[in-house]
């Protein structure tokens, strides 16, 4: 984690995230992070929700060499990468303090572009990640898809997490209140594999029906 006070939680400081194994466990549960970047062509910031995959201490993140997140990346922008998990949304006696509980992870800095003899090994990284057992089943990745895709690590050196758990917290004079409170627990699950109507012949592999 980076000792930079501007990184770490600003408000409710308390729910700051310090365990590593905590935000890689995070990470490595999550399929979607939003990365923010501002445009240097137009000076206007976008978020761009990606596919992504931790690496040991790096993000890796991939797109058309013709997007524009990847051709502003390329040129060395700061960027920052968001992941978060939605667990429950925690109903209090009040709109007012009626929360979320979740945990979520914020990395900073300059992503990197890798080289062509580093992108077969980051590719299978992502692969797997977002369908597990891909990598080796699947039809191998042509030259001419390489050459489109470019890809890119960012570091883990500069982030800050957060995590909210537990029950509502109610104002004292409204504990008396004839109201109800507590949580609506959210969970994310993947679902039985659906062929494709034009691979009905041929069964799901194990790989698919254990992801």
């Amino acid at each position: 984690m980076s000792q930079d006070k501007k990184f770490h939680v600003q408000r409710n400081d308390s729910r700051e995230l310090f365990d590593r194994a905590a935000i890689n466990k995070l990470l490595d549960s999550e399929y979607v992070a939003h990365v923010g970047f501002i445009d240097q062509d137009i000076n206007t910031p976008f978020v761009i929700p990606m596919g992504y995959s931790r690496d040991g201490d790096r993000i890796l993140l991939h797109g058309s060499t013709g997007s524009r997140l990847m051709m502003q990346i390329a040129q060395g922008i700061d960027i920052c990468v968001t992941v978060t998990k939605l667990n429950a949304i925690v109903v209090a006696r009040s709109a007012y303090n009626s929360s979320m509980n979740y945990e979520s992870v914020m990395i900073f800095g300059k992503a990197r572009v890798l080289k062509d003899s580093e992108k077969e090994l980051a590719l299978e990284r992502i692969t797997d990640k977002l369908v597990p057992g891909l990598w080796a089943y699947g039809r191998p990745t042509t030259s001419k898809e390489n050459a489109g895709t470019l890809i890119v690590e960012l570091s883990m050196e500069k982030m800050s997490a957060k995590a909210r758990t537990g029950d509502p917290v109610d104002e004292d004079e409204d504990l008396a209140l004839p109201i109800w409170a507590g949580i609506l627990p959210i969970t994310t699950s993947v679902g039985k594999a659906i062929t494709a109507a034009n691979s009905q012949s041929i069964p799901v592999p194990s790989h698919i029906e254990k992801a």
